[in-house]
């Protein structure tokens, strides 16, 4: 659906844009003659590359929703002196992942799933393990996505 909404904006942004191609590109007098010509490919430009960019937004959605990421569940609690920030969530397949960011024996560190993912530097404050598991959380999506977005997708279209 995002595609097709994607393309008739981009063909309305393209029609639009074509009027203002021919005034700033051409003399009054040739506008007759180029409207009927430009019009069209512009349009037909924007169409597609609104098109392009609305399916690009519904695969990277499905891909979160396949990959768990739109269920996300985050705490924050102290452990001892030390402040500990952890997100968990469930992928289609039903596998369970935990991002914790924890004072680790010097640094505050991030593991997704037992594997390091981020060493953040030594601070452990409620703002900093905050500020540092979003960061974490952000490049464990990012790295899920490149990693198994595909594989997931492909899973949760043959399920349908």
């Amino acid at each position: 659906m995002n595609a097709v909404s994607g393309a008739l904006i981009g063909a309305l942004i393209g029609f639009i844009s074509a009027f203002g191609f021919i005034r700033t590109n051409s003399k009054k007098s040739q506008w007759g003659m180029l409207i009927p010509i430009v019009t069209p490919i512009i349009t037909i430009i924007g169409a597609i590359s609104g098109g392009r960019i609305g399916y690009n937004i519904e695969r990277s959605a499905k891909i979160d929703r396949s990959l768990g990421i739109d269920r996300v569940r985050y705490s924050h609690f102290k452990v001892g002196r030390f402040w500990h920030s952890e997100s968990t969530w469930q992928d289609c397949k039903g596998g369970h992942h935990i991002l914790k960011t924890l004072k680790g024996s010097q640094n505050t560190v991030s593991y997704l799933d037992g594997t390091l993912v981020l060493n953040h530097g030594n601070s452990a404050s409620s703002v900093n393990v905050t500020k540092f598991h979003d960061t974490a959380r952000n490049e464990a999506f990012k790295r899920l996505r490149e990693k198994h977005g595909e594989e997931y997708l492909r899973h949760l279209n043959s399920t349908k």
